[in-house]
């Protein structure tokens, strides 16, 4: 399974070039996605493919739905705000990659039978290795309002359980020379040097339970 790709490009947050964390949002630690410091992008991710599980990974368990998308950071003064800077022409930004990113899923023993579409959202924060640093809940912002009411604690707890195990190839930041500047700007071929860098990712995941097999989704935020 894949995570949406380049729909959301870093914005670099305040901090010291090579001491400070780099992330999409501001607001601390929160999750894997709050520390930056590059002079980084504006972090538009956005996917428009939904990637259905083969049919041979059903099972008679229960439907349970899960659409998972990366958000884009919100203005103003509340968690979700991102200082934004533009890299430098001989930088570039690159996203992290997932080498293990499953979606969540209910346990087997979960009394829930039915389910209405319900969103919760989470912030990951990355270290330089791209393993998880910090899950926590995100539920400051409209569309995730429903994880803060206590009959969806079970779909939180399966949403940060998943997300904790997550691993990735590290974001970073490119450096190239000013005689051979990136000819990619989401490309790191031909770098003089690569940073590894800290990143936050916010993640929104959807959970729908019908009577049925498992299917699980993924979709973007934006149209495609």
């Amino acid at each position: 399974m894949t995570t949406p790709r380049n729909s959301l490009r870093p914005a670099r947050s305040r901090g010291s070039r090579h001491g400070g964390d780099r992330g999409l949002a501001s607001g601390a630690p929160s999750w894997p996605l709050h520390f930056a410091t590059i002079s980084a992008l504006t972090l538009l991710l956005s996917a428009c493919a939904t990637h259905p599980l083969d049919q041979t990974q059903d099972t008679l368990v229960r439907n349970a739905n899960v659409d998972q998308r990366m958000l884009t950071p919100e203005g103003g003064d509340g968690a979700g705000k991102i200082e934004r800077y533009a890299l430098a022409p001989t930088e570039v930004f690159r996203m992290p990659q997932p080498v293990q990113a499953d979606n969540p899923a209910l346990s087997a023993d979960s009394p829930r039978q039915t389910l209405a579409p319900t969103t919760v959202c989470a912030r990951v924060i990355l270290d330089a290795r791209g393993e998880v640093r910090r899950a926590e809940p995100l539920a400051d912002r409209a569309e995730c309002a429903a994880g803060a009411q206590p009959d969806n604690a079970d779909l939180v707890q399966a949403m940060l359980a998943q997300v904790r195990q997550w691993r990735f190839e590290p974001a970073a930041v490119c450096h190239f020379s000013d005689e051979h500047p990136p000819a990619d700007p989401e490309r790191c071929d031909g770098a003089q040097s690569v940073e590894p860098v800290p990143v936050t990712l916010l993640y929104a995941f959807t959970f729908e339970v019908e009577q049925g097999r498992v299917r699980v989704e993924r979709g973007g935020v934006g149209g495609g």
